[in-house]
């Protein structure tokens, strides 16, 4: 096994992302498939949800992103001929949302509707009471209930997050619907960690104030 790698099969758990990938790169197509089936929803989810409306850009953009994927074989061999430098990829989970990231923003620069956040976060200081999922601060209605009310309340959840700035929605899918901890998130969108905090925390005040005046006129 060539050590341009970071990283050793065997000290990975066989079916780790880390270890899927390597032995993607060294030719295994059936990691590649197990890696696609992994993470194909939550990518696609993360930039239909980015997109919005642009449903037909977001399915390209997933293509491209595991396009992407595929190609970094054809770096690695590179890497170990010595006719290319090789990064090896640390961090799978990561590493994929970002190249989804910088693809769909990347477009949305080029179609001139990327709306960033108006506030100076570094100025604000993210509140650790505000650090709840919206499930959990409304734990009594995403629990038991009616089947209906429990939908009707997260397709207005789905609304409301589409009113979120840019900034604050990639970070709350990233961290709420696909599970990301912080460092994933950090590394996704190029930001710090304590920007990754602020963000989600003043998302989730957000659309906590949003659902708020749904359930109040209920």
């Amino acid at each position: 096994m060539s050590d341009t790698l970071a990283y050793s099969t065997g000290t990975l758990a066989p079916d780790s992302d880390e270890a899927l990938l390597e032995r993607f790169l060294e030719g295994d197509d059936t990691a590649y498939t197990t890696l696609y089936q992994r993470y194909d929803r939550g990518v696609l989810t993360y930039l239909r949800t980015i997109m919005r409306d642009r449903r037909e850009v977001a399915d390209d953009l997933f293509q491209e992103t595991f396009v992407k994927l595929f190609r970094e074989r054809t770096r690695y061999r590179a890497g170990q001929e010595g006719t290319e430098a090789y990064s090896p990829i640390k961090n799978f989970r990561g590493w994929l949302f970002r190249v989804a990231h910088n693809l769909a923003i990347s477009h949305l620069r080029a179609a001139k509707i990327v709306h960033s956040i108006n506030e100076d976060e570094e100025t604000h200081r993210w509140d650790e009471r505000l650090m709840v999922t919206v499930e959990e601060s409304y734990a009594s209605i995403y629990g038991e209930g009616t089947e209906r009310r429990n939908e009707m309340l997260y397709e207005k959840l789905r609304s409301c997050l589409d009113l979120l700035p840019q900034a604050l929605r990639d970070v709350y899918v990233l961290r709420e619907v696909n599970g990301m901890e912080y460092e994933e998130v950090a590394s996704a969108l190029d930001i710090s960690q304590e920007a990754a905090r602020m963000r989600l925390s003043r998302a989730r005040r957000a659309l906590r104030s949003a659902l708020e005046q749904y359930i109040d006129t209920e």
